[in-house]
């Protein structure tokens, strides 16, 4: 028997009939047939990593195109901004995160950081759509609860197949004063002398997940002061809880003044050389 080719079915146990008598070589054409299909696993694997490779290859050019990767700390402001994206190293895991740091026409600077569930290339479209239309909406100057409710419209209205979470808020640079609301994305971390904790996040539950309504809060920030904006991939890991995780962030935090220094501390002390889920930050220095 030749290796790897499977040859024990209908030859001796079925043969075939027709018309009343045995029809000759029929067992051998069915041998020869099914000898082929055995090579088709391996082609259809073949195929199947190709495919996945290339959706990766699409969903990070798209992502590229839409999110303005900054290869170093730019100004915003009132504020210093360091921004990371780190893609996760499985093929068919590359998400939906997304961010926006901008100025609004009346001076305010907008902030925002989602996360869209699933990934591929629906995830990023779903990012590709929700960053947009945020985008598009806090121009009318609407209070951040109002921006989320109608993120939560538009999910419900598309019908995702997928939540979302984001977070999104002005910053005031004269007054610098945060005002914010969120939908079930993990609190920002504040970073304020040697200290470091996550902020209490207003009520908000997941895009496309209810029609419950968003609150909003309000944080006096300081010169010095360092916010940090991430997603749920830089906390999330099988073998540890999320609380575990934000633990650690908070503990690796406490003390950092610089922006920079602060996304490669916590990257260092959270990240994975195998990340299952992509992983987005934003830093922020009040100046």
């Amino acid at each position: 028997m030749t290796p790897g080719i499977v040859s024990t079915w209908l030859i001796t146990s079925q043969p075939k009939e027709r018309g009343g008598r045995t029809v000759a070589g029929v067992a051998a054409s069915e041998g020869r047939k099914v000898r082929r299909s055995a090579t088709r696993p391996v082609a259809d694997n073949a195929r199947l990593v190709a495919a996945l490779a290339q959706e990766r290859h699409v969903t990070l050019e798209l992502q590229r195109a839409i999110l303005p990767l900054h290869e170093g700390p730019f100004d915003l402001p009132g504020l210093r901004a360091v921004v990371r994206y780190l893609p996760a190293s499985r093929d068919s895991r590359v998400g939906g995160d997304w961010y926006i740091t901008a100025e609004m026409p009346d001076g305010h600077v907008l902030i925002a950081i989602g996360d869209v569930g699933g990934h591929g290339l629906a995830a990023a479209a779903g990012m590709a759509r929700l960053r947009g239309a945020l985008a598009g909406l806090a121009i009318t100057g609407s209070p951040p609860q109002r921006l989320v409710g109608w993120l939560n419209d538009l999910v419900h209205h598309v019908g995702a197949e997928h939540t979302a979470s984001v977070m999104t808020g002005y910053f005031d640079p004269p007054s610098r004063i945060l005002t914010w609301a969120q939908a079930g994305h993990p609190p920002p971390l504040l970073v304020r002398g040697k200290q470091a904790w996550p902020l209490v996040p207003p009520a908000g539950t997941l895009l496309g997940a209810g029609r419950d309504g968003y609150e909003v809060a309000s944080l006096q920030l300081e010169p010095g002061d360092l916010l940090l904006l991430y997603s749920d991939g830089l906390i999330e890991r099988r073998d540890r809880s999320l609380e575990a995780g934000l633990a650690t962030l908070t503990c690796s935090a406490a003390g950092i003044s610089d922006p920079e220094r602060l996304i490669a501390t916590v990257l260092d002390a959270l990240g994975s050389t195998d990340p299952e889920d992509d992983t987005c930050l934003v830093a922020l220095r009040v100046l």
